[in-house]
C-alpha cells in the first residue's frame, strides 16, 4: 500500500500539520512507502493553470513529477482547511493542473461520460473548518464539499473516497480535544492498516 499525503496549509503550527505527521507515523508503522507533498513549499510551486490550446499546456517541470507520484500511490490523502466554503485555491490549482485530460482521464466520442484513467486507487479526505459541520456536512447545502469532491472530482478518474473526515469549530477546540482526535486518528488507521498488512502476508504465503 503506498501514500501520498497532500497537504494545503500554509502555516506548520495549524492543527492539520499535527494530522499529517500522525497520519505519517503511525502509517510507516506498517508501509514503508509513504511520501507527503507540501504544497505550500516553494520546491513544490506550481502556477496556475493558463493555455491557449487545452492539448498543448504549458511547461511544469512539477507537473510530471506529481503526476509520477499520483500513478505511484494506491491511496490519496488530501488533508486542507475549509476557506471560503471551499479548498484552498492552492489544492484546487493542483487538481486542475496535475489531473489533467490524457493523464487522469480521456474525452471519449459520443458521450460526456469520460474515460477514467486512474482506477482502483482510493482516497481519504481530513479538513477543518471554524463554523459549524452541518454547513459543509449536509446534502442540500451548496457548500456540500464531501459530494462536491467525490462526484465532481474524484469520480471522474474513478477514485474511490474511502472516509471523509471534517473536524469543526476548530477555534474552540481545546488541547485535549485536539489530542482525543488525533488519537482517534491513529487508533483507526492502526485498524485499517492491520487488515492490509494481514492480507499482505496471506497473499505472501499463497505465492
Amino acid at each position: 500500500m503506498k501514500k501520498l499525503l497532500i497537504i494545503a496549509q500554509p502555516s506548520s503550527k495549524w492543527f492539520l500539520h499535527q494530522i499529517l505527521s500522525t497520519y505519517k507515523k503511525t502509517s510507516k508503522s506498517f508501509w514503508d512507502e509513504v511520501e507527503v507533498l507540501d504544497l505550500y513549499k516553494k520546491k513544490n510551486f506550481q502556477p496556475y493553470l493558463e493555455f491557449e490550446d487545452m492539448k498543448a499546456l504549458w511547461e511544469d517541470p512539477n507537473r510530471e513529477k506529481f503526476q509520477n507520484l499520483i500513478s505511484w500511490a494506491d491511496e490519496l490523502v488530501f488533508i486542507f482547511p475549509v476557506w471560503w466554503g471551499n479548498m484552498p485555491a492552492i489544492m484546487k490549482n493542483f487538481i486542475d493542473t496535475n489531473f489533467a485530460a490524457g493523464f487522469a482521464y480521456k474525452f471519449q466520442k459520443g458521450t460526456p461520460i469520460p474515460k477514467k484513467l486512474l482506477k482502483w486507487k482510493t482516497a481519504k479526505i481530513f479538513t477543518t473548518c471554524d463554523w459549524f459541520s452541518i454547513m459543509y456536512n449536509n446534502i442540500f447545502s451548496p457548500m456540500y464539499i464531501e459530494g462536491y469532491l467525490k462526484n465532481f472530482i474524484l469520480w471522474v478518474f474513478w477514485i474511490k473516497v474511502t472516509d471523509y473526515t471534517l473536524i469543526s469549530k476548530m477555534r474552540k477546540k481545546t488541547n485535549k480535544e485536539k489530542e482525543k482526535i488525533l488519537e482517534t486518528i491513529k487508533i483507526d488507521l492502526e485498524a485499517e492498516n492491520m487488515k492490509w498488512w494481514f492480507k499482505k502476508k496471506i497473499k505472501s504465503i499463497i505465492k
